[in-house]
C-alpha cells in the first residue's frame, strides 16, 4: 500500500503554506483494478456479503438495489477514524441509473442503503445465488472491480465550505500574486479539487458545498464514502457526477449508520 505523508503545494500558494497544512487530514484513496473477487471483498459493483439471515436491500418501489461499494475494513491501512474490522456496504437504487435532476439528496435510506457487519461468517452461511439480480445498463459502475486502498494527506477541497475557517477571503486578495494572472479561485480548484474515490477526507462538489448554510447537515461533518465518475474506468454517475456519503464522526466511532447523507449530483 502506497502512504502520502506530504502535499504539493504550487508556487503561487506558498504564501498560504501554514494556513493549508493545518487543515491536513487523514484519507484513504481507493483505486478500482480488475481481478478475481469473493463475496467478502472489498470491490465496487457486483454481488454483496449477504448472510442467509439478511434480506437483500430493495428501494422505494421494491426493487432490488444493486451494490455500488463494498469495503471490508480489515483490507484498509491503519486509520483512526474507521473501524479495523467488519464490512461497511453501499447500495443504491436503479433509479440513479438514469439521474433527470442535477442534484438528489436524500437522509432517508429507502433509495440508497448503508449496512454495516462486525463480523464476517462463514461461506456456508452466505447467500451464494443472486440470479434475481438484474444489472441496470445505466448503473453507476458497469463492472464488478476489486479495489486498492492508499493512506494519504489531503487539505481543505476547494468546494468545501470549511475551506473559510482555514483559508480566510479578506487575506487572499492582497496576500495572493501570480505572474500569469491566475486567481486564487482557479489555482486552489485546480490543485485541491478532491475529485477521487475515497473514504474520509475532503468531499468535492459540483457547485457548492450544500451543508455550508444548514446547522441541521453540517452534523454530517465526515465524509464516508465518495465515487466519481471516470470514463476510463468504467464509472459513469448522470453527465460526469459524483456520489457521496456523509455521516457524524460521534455516528462512525459508535458504529451506527443508521443516519447517513446521500448527495448525487452531475454537471
Amino acid at each position: 500500500m502506497r502512504t502520502e505523508k506530504s502535499i504539493y503545494i504550487p508556487r503561487e500558494l506558498e504564501s498560504f503554506r501554514n494556513q493549508i497544512e493545518s487543515s491536513l487530514v487523514d484519507s484513504i484513496w481507493i483505486t478500482p483494478t480488475e481481478g478475481y473477487l469473493s463475496l467478502t471483498d472489498s470491490k465496487f459493483a457486483g454481488y454483496p456479503y449477504l448472510p442467509k439471515s439478511h434480506l437483500y436491500p430493495k428501494d422505494s418501489n421494491d426493487e432490488y438495489m444493486p451494490l455500488l461499494a463494498q469495503i471490508n475494513f480489515s483490507d484498509l491501512p491503519i486509520n483512526p477514524l474507521f473501524p479495523s474490522k467488519g464490512l461497511l456496504q453501499f447500495f443504491v437504487s436503479n433509479k440513479f441509473s438514469y439521474p433527470i435532476g442535477k442534484k438528489e439528496e436524500l437522509l432517508f435510506q429507502q433509495d440508497f442503503k448503508v449496512r454495516y457487519f462486525t463480523t464476517i461468517l462463514e461461506k456456508n452461511q452466505l447467500t451464494e445465488d443472486f440470479s434475481h439480480l438484474m444489472m441496470n445498463r445505466g448503473f453507476p459502475i458497469q463492472k464488478e472491480m476489486k479495489l486498492e486502498f492508499h493512506k494519504m494527506s489531503e487539505p481543505v477541497s476547494a468546494t468545501d465550505y470549511r475551506r473559510e475557517k482555514f483559508l480566510h477571503p479578506e487575506e487572499l486578495k492582497d496576500e495572493f500574486h501570480s505572474d500569469v494572472g491566475q486567481t486564487f479561485e482557479g489555482l486552489y480548484l485546480e490543485n485541491y479539487l478532491a475529485a477521487e474515490h475515497k473514504l474520509g477526507g475532503y468531499p468535492y462538489f459540483v457547485d457548492c458545498d450544500t451543508r455550508k448554510n444548514s446547522a441541521f447537515l453540517k452534523k454530517f461533518d465526515l465524509l464516508l464514502f465518495q465515487i466519481v465518475s471516470n470514463d476510463e474506468q468504467g464509472i459513469m454517475y448522470g453527465d460526469s457526477g459524483i456520489i457521496k456519503f456523509f455521516i457524524n464522526q460521534h455516528a462512525l466511532r459508535s458504529l451506527d449508520f443508521s443516519s447517513v447523507y446521500f448527495i448525487a449530483e452531475q454537471f
